[in-house]
Parts: structure tokens; sequence; C-alpha cells
């Protein structure tokens, strides 16, 4: 029944319905004492809301400007009682469930966080290699990480024989931080090292990038 940030609805029809409900609840004996609702501040809140319910019917019957007044004067008195006894009685009442609040038209606040989405692929990146660093080969992921990304998975594979899946990639490592590095024994050099990458968060792993290839120097 909320509207937006405000819970009180803004349709008159769904006012009515909301302060109906709320005289029936606040009448009921068991509620009072289940949920530890003072009897005394229940029946002023069931006189408010009927007076505003009686005025609303009186102008129904005879829509003149005063009693369209008092209609409302008396709608602003009851949703401003309402609005007290929420904040009091049942927004922080530990004895009512988030389900019960939310019956009454509360609006109860989401404490779960929300699930950060997963990426759907892997980044794209660059190797880089010096003919000063024999065996060295280095891979940069570009860009920045998306958010809730943390690390960065690395499946890599020399080879003499081409590789198109990363499927094929039999070792892997994470790095949180650019560029990844690793340097190679002395009779891989020359030869290809097949690579690729996938973002990883706390619950889930991207898809991996297409593989990249790079002649060990």
């Amino acid at each position: 029944m909320a509207n937006g940030k405000d819970w009180i609805p803004r349709s008159e029809e769904k006012l009515v319905e909301m302060m109906a409900f709320w005289q029936k609840k606040l009448a009921d004996k068991q509620a009072q004492t289940l949920y530890e609702w003072p009897e005394i501040a229940c029946t002023a809140l069931i006189a408010a809301i009927s007076y505003y319910l009686d005025a609303r019917a009186a102008y129904t019957a005879a829509p003149t400007t005063a009693n369209r007044v008092e209609r409302d004067d008396l709608k602003n008195a009851a949703i401003d009682a309402v609005r007290k006894f929420a904040r009091e009685r049942i927004r922080n009442n530990p004895l009512m469930n988030d389900g019960q609040k939310k019956q009454m038209g509360i609006t109860v606040q989401d404490n779960e966080p929300s699930p950060i989405p997963v990426p759907e692929t892997g980044p794209e990146s660059e190797a880089m290699i010096s003919a000063r660093e024999p065996g060295v080969v280095k891979v940069k992921y570009l860009g920045a990480k998306p958010y809730g990304v943390d690390r960065i998975e690395i499946a890599w594979l020399v080879s003499h024989t081409a590789v198109d899946s990363p499927d094929q990639l039999t070792s892997n490592q994470t790095f949180p931080r650019n560029p990844w590095e690793h340097t190679f024994g002395h009779d891989e050099r020359g030869m290809k090292m097949y690579y690729s990458l996938r973002y990883l968060t706390k619950t889930g792993a991207s898809h991996w990038s297409d593989v990249r290839e790079v002649v060990i120097p």
C-alpha cells in the first residue's frame, strides 16, 4: 500500500481501505495483547479514523465547502495519528514480524543487500613481453574492474598446438592487481602461451574471455 517512500496511500479509495483495516485491527483485543498496543492509544486512533470516515461520508452526501473543509481537516488529523501510532507502536515493535507490519501497510526496510551481478564476459586484455626479460610474460586486463569484482582469474597453456577454447587451458591463477606476471622456463621460450581471463566476485564468475596468444620471449 506504500506509494514511493511514503507508505500512506495517495489514492482516497486506498486510504479509506487502509483506515478501515486499521480500525478493525486496533479493535482486536488479541492483537492489542499480542503486540502490546495500549488500549487507550488504540481507542483514540479508532476515534480519529472514525471522525474522518464519517466526515467523508457527510461530504459525499452533501458536497458543500464546509463539509469538504471538515473532511480534509479530519483526514489530515487521522493520517497524523496513524503515522504517530506506526512510529511508536509498529515500526520498531519486536513483537511484530515484517509480514505483520506490511499487512498494516508499513513500508519495511529491506536489510538484505542486493546481490551484486556477475559480469557476463571476462575482460579485454593485452600481453606484454620484452627481449630484456627472457621468459617473462605479463598480461594486463584493460579498463576498470566492474563493481563487485575483486579478482581476475587467468587460465593459460603453453602449447605447440593452437588452442581455441578456455576449457583447454590447464593452468590458472587469480590476481587482484594489474598486471599478472609469470616467468617461464628456458625450454618454453619461443613457444606460444594461450590464455583467457574472467572476472571473479564473491558470488560467482563471469564467462571466460576469448582465448588470446603471445609468444614467450
